[in-house]
């Protein structure tokens, strides 16, 4: 049996300069704050902090030109309304990057999004994965580590 691929190779064969960078940044702090990675098992995607089907979120690492590469993360939740630790632009970052349904497969109407809230702010025909942060900057990925820090 073949050894499963780590998020880290997949960073470093799949990802170069800046978007490498920022990636095994995230890795290593998953790791730091006991989160577990969970293979997929086709060596581009991670359940983040519990199991495919069970995790605060997934971690796709394909150095995709399009969307969503070269790498993104989305989170399963965005029950951070009762978190008043919130600032500014934590709230601002999760807003700006908050996901609608994109219909991304047939059964798309029973997939489980529809309307939410997140911090406050209502959205509309959430993605069931309300949050999607494709290829962020390191400013953006401080705010996206203190998100994953409020679902651990």
């Amino acid at each position: 049996m073949a050894e499963q691929k780590t998020i880290e190779d997949a960073i470093n064969e799949k990802l170069t300069g800046g978007a490498q960078k920022n990636a095994l940044e995230l890795a290593a702090f998953l790791r730091a704050n006991a989160l577990p990675l969970d293979s997929n098992g086709d060596g581009e995607g991670w359940a983040v902090g519990g199991t495919v089907g069970n995790s605060i979120g997934f971690l796709l690492v394909n150095g995709a030109a399009q969307m969503p590469g070269p790498w993104t993360i989305w989170f399963n939740s965005s029950d951070f309304d009762s978190d008043a630790s919130a600032d500014d632009e934590l709230k601002e970052t999760a807003w700006a990057h908050a996901s609608t349904c994109g219909r991304c497969h047939e059964g798309w109407k029973d997939c489980g999004g529809g309307d939410g809230t997140i911090f406050g702010r209502e959205f509309q025909a959430l993605c069931h994965s309300p949050l999607m942060f494709t290829d962020p900057d390191a400013n953006t990925l401080e705010n996206v580590e203190k998100l994953i820090l409020m679902l651990k």
